[in-house]
């Protein structure tokens, strides 16, 4: 069930609140009449960084190197309508506009009735190429500004280097 769509967004972002290792993430879009922010997990906004630039590459390679990151952030007010389970990325057939769908996450407790859930909202956002390409950019620098990541086992580590990391047994200094 679509609860919102946005055909023609003045604003497609996404960004944090919080500290890097206590962060929350969010995706927004705005057009004339709404303002719609839903929370993501860190994954969600690389996929959809991800997703946008292969689709970015089969119609134009033309990578974003530099836009306006002050454009980028978030509005006010910062309030989610709802966290994201699923999320899809598709193009036009004419590959002048990229949808974003997400779909809302529904937390089912095991003695639910199945068949009397409610159906999960939907949101459609549509981005033309640029906007796209800012946001695929966007959403790749933004993953990587977290936390730094051990050498040995890819785990993150605390903003001052320490981590008990498995390669180690949780013992020793880390070297390579």
């Amino acid at each position: 069930m679509i609860d919102v769509e946005l055909p023609e967004p003045h604003h497609v972002t996404v960004g944090t609140v919080g500290e890097p290792g206590n962060r929350t993430f969010f995706v927004q879009a705005q057009d004339e009449d709404a303002l719609v922010t839903l929370v993501l997990e860190k994954q969600q906004v690389g996929g959809i960084g991800d997703l946008l630039a292969q689709l970015l590459a089969r119609v134009d390679d033309r990578p974003a190197t530099d836009w306006d990151r002050a454009a980028m952030a978030l509005r006010d007010p910062v309030e989610p309508r709802w966290r994201v389970g699923e999320l899809g990325v598709g193009i036009d057939d004419e590959g002048v506009r990229f949808v974003l769908e997400f779909t809302e996450l529904l937390l089912v407790d095991d003695e639910a009735d199945l068949d009397e859930l409610p159906e999960p909202r939907e949101v459609r956002v549509w981005c033309n190429q640029d906007q796209a390409r800012r946001l695929a950019a966007h959403a790749d620098e933004l993953v990587g500004q977290g936390r730094p990541r051990c050498q040995l086992c890819g785990r993150p580590m605390a903003a001052d280097g320490s981590h008990v990391c498995p390669s180690t047994n949780g013992h020793g200094r880390l070297t390579r």
